[in-house]
């Protein structure tokens, strides 16, 4: 399971990357839609925070319901924080990319 985690978490880095240089063409070349723009840029966030959160878990296996709650009860790091606050970001930028074509 954890290969498979770190597999993930190389993919979503590798998929970041790709958007990032999909979206920089696109804006250097002027044939963009922006909704597609936004939508893309959502999804690198949303990318950048799951590889975040997939380098920080310690996915230990059979741990205990009290260890598990201890560990909930942390304040997660600053990266993580903001990592999440950035996943969060880019939900909303999807969603807006979505209905603001349908509102016109």
């Amino acid at each position: 399971m954890r290969i498979f985690l770190i597999v993930l978490q190389y993919a979503c880095v590798a998929f970041a990357l790709f958007l990032g240089y999909q979206v920089s063409t696109a804006l250097i070349s002027g044939q963009y839609d922006l909704m597609e723009v936004v939508a893309d840029v959502g999804t690198i966030l949303i990318c950048i925070d799951l590889a975040v959160f997939l380098f920080t878990s310690n996915a230990k296996q059979g741990i205990s319901i009290e260890d598990y709650a201890k560990q909930l009860e942390q304040t997660p790091s600053k990266l993580v924080y903001v990592t999440r606050k950035m996943g969060h970001f880019g939900i909303l930028l999807i969603i807006t990319s979505w209905i603001v074509p349908m509102i016109r």
